[in-house]
């Protein structure tokens, strides 16, 4: 990595919000830091890409694109993405803070997971990618190494926010170059993508060989040809028996055409009812070599008992012993004295009906906890839905009673969603204000800068609060912007080419990155020499874009014939032949037919135009 070191980033504070606290992972193109958000006090992971990758505009325009996806899924079973920011020239990206450890790294040391644990396992990370999913986003890389397991025994999905701008942007000139990406597991990848396709159909598929790499059992696979694509044998991959009832959804998952594989719904409803045939398992145990420090002094925010909304828990099938009537009696008894114990009010404490707030202002509810003397917790929510100020949810639920001295929560609208900044240096500028506005900025002005290398129009760099920015950070919707964009080369400065020879003109013309109109206007000068400039298209001293044409005007010297020798010729014969010369003939002098003599004398230089007195010959 750069920054002089991979470790030159701990201690320090990014972006004025995030102080690095430690070292993580170094590789050739990302290293991860364990980091503490100042303002919300939450853990958080720093990923910093390298110099090299953080260096390609459009790999940057992939990336700002797909973090903007990203960020919209919330999911206990997604690693959450949070901001993209620069920082010295190089991308960070800001993530949840999970302490776990890889999948792989897991399996590597030989820890072994039944099939109800794998069952468990494909379903919530199917939940997880079918939230990706809604939201058109490809994973691409779906294997162990991207399956995050807390030290609680909760999977994630991670890296979905970069494998496809690391794999797709300018896939073909960072291939060329090296881009010191880690190859994707060819184990895992359907077979499309091996013919350069990809879908939402080939992450079901790697899920699935994932689920029965994690049971830790060889794939059975009969190969066979397929003439219809560039990969002529393709595998056949047969399930473990040991998956039990959900050995039919799986085999539909790891269907060779994409068609005809079950989609994330089906994989997660078929493995729900696969369920039903194991006994509820034990979690994944983490070995005690491979849990994961905790650098930030905070325990993980991975809930292992909290669910989706959507998300409906796994029925397993129950355990029944002897007694199981017995037991039942006991539970109802159990639940009828905790009913009762609950129901009695403690004697000196008053406890006060809980009504509707959602919708309400918070100043009302405020007013409503005082008076009940309930302590409030606001928890501060952005939604775009509501002004600020106005509780969306609370907890308990209306209709029930809270002691005094109780908490009651609820979460207020803060104002709107932030909203990430896009990239638009190297757009038009019409582009990128449609671009700005499309997703919730306005531009402030446009400023021109001349530049002899970036096209005219074309946008350079963005100015937010008077600091350059490149993209991709959270900010306030409405933010203003301004955009610098290029006003095209210097404009040139004519130069006075009156009186120079065209050659010299050429050289000062080009000297100025200007040119000479073709072909040049030639005239005949009394006073000028041939070949010199007597005149030209644009004024000296004038403002012109580089590469303009300037017309010359240039000398063909004097246009001086010399008077003919007209003695003895008659004088229509002499008239004809100073016509022919260009010259006039005047009045005649003298009373004879041949001419005498003329004026100007025969031999006299005059100008094209002159009139030639006759004098003829007296008889």
């Amino acid at each position: 990595m750069s920054l002089g070191g991979a470790s030159d980033l701990v201690g320090r504070v990014v972006n004025d919000r995030y102080r690095v606290l430690a070292l993580l992972a170094d590789q050739e193109t990302v290293a991860e830091y364990a980091a503490i958000d100042l303002e919300t006090g939450a853990p958080v992971s720093i990923n910093l890409l390298s110099e090299s990758i953080s260096k390609d505009s459009e790999f940057a325009r992939r990336l700002v694109s797909d973090i903007e996806l990203s960020s919209r899924v919330e999911h206990r079973h997604i690693e959450q993405v949070f901001e993209l920011g620069e920082i010295e020239g190089q991308f960070y990206v800001v993530t949840e803070y999970v302490v776990g450890t890889r999948l792989d790294l897991l399996l590597e040391a030989g820890v072994s997971m039944t099939a109800p644990q794998v069952i468990k396992l494909g379903y919530e990370l199917c939940d997880g990618l079918l939230a990706l999913h809604s939201e058109g986003i490809i994973h691409a890389d779906v294997s162990p190494r991207n399956v995050i397991v807390s030290n609680e025994g909760v999977p994630k999905l991670s890296n979905g926010f970069l494998i496809n701008a690391l794999l797709e942007a300018e896939r073909g000139r960072l291939d060329s170059v090296g881009m010191g990406v880690e190859q994707r597991p060819p184990h895992f990848l359907a077979p499309e993508i091996l013919n350069g396709s990809s879908s939402q159909a080939a992450d079901i598929y790697s899920l699935a060989v994932t689920l029965h790499e994690a049971l830790g059992r060889s794939l059975e696979t009969t190969a066979r040809e397929d003439n219809s694509s560039e990969v002529t044998r393709i595998q056949q991959v047969k399930v473990a028996s040991e998956f039990g009832a959900a050995v039919e959804v799986l085999n539909r998952a790891i269907a060779i055409e994409p068609d005809f594989r079950c989609g994330a719904i089906e994989m997660k409803e078929g493995l729900a009812k696969a369920a039903k045939h194991f006994v509820a398992p034990q979690a994944i145990r983490i070995p005690e070599s491979l849990l994961q420090n905790d650098f930030i002094g905070v325990h993980s925010q991975v809930d292992p008992v909290r669910l989706e909304p959507d998300m409906q828990p796994l029925r397993w099938r129950p355990v029944w012993k002897l007694g199981a009537s017995m037991f039942l009696f006991l539970m109802l008894f159990v639940a009828a004295a905790a009913w009762a114990v609950s129901s009695v009010q403690p004697q000196g404490i008053s406890s006060h009906l809980v009504e509707e707030y959602v919708g309400r202002t918070i100043g009302e509810v405020r007013g409503k906890a005082d008076s009940m003397n309930w302590i409030l917790d606001e928890d501060q929510i952005r939604s775009d839905d509501l002004p600020p100020g106005i509780v969306m949810a609370q907890r308990p639920s209306s209709g029930r009673r809270l002691s005094e001295g109780s908490i009651l929560v609820v979460e207020v609208s803060s104002g709107p969603r932030l909203r990430i900044t896009p990239v638009v240096v190297g757009l038009s500028s019409d582009d990128a204000m449609r671009r700005m506005e499309a997703k919730g900025f306005s531009v402030d002005s446009i400023q021109p800068v001349y530049d002899e290398s970036v096209e005219k129009d074309e946008v350079m760099k963005v100015l937010i609060e008077g600091e350059e920015v490149l993209g991709g950070r959270l900010r306030e919707p409405g933010t203003k912007a301004t955009l610098i964009v290029s006003g095209g080369p210097v404009p040139r400065t004519v130069p006075q080419l009156v009186g120079m020879s065209q050659e010299s003109a050429a050289a000062a013309l080009q000297a100025t990155q200007l040119e000479i109109a073709v072909p040049p206007i030639r005239e005949f000068s009394e006073v000028i020499e041939e070949g010199i400039v007597i005149g030209q298209s644009v004024s000296p001293g004038r403002l012109v874009e580089r590469g303009s044409s300037v017309l010359l005007t240039i000398s063909l010297g004097s246009d001086r014939q010399e008077v003919p020798e007209l003695g003895g010729l008659s004088v229509v014969e002499a008239q004809r032949k100073l016509s022919e010369l260009g010259f006039l003939a005047s009045t005649v002098f003298g009373e004879g037919s041949e001419v005498q003599s003329t004026d100007p004398p025969a031999g006299t230089l005059i100008p094209r135009g002159s009139t030639v007195v006759l004098r003829l010959l007296t008889n």
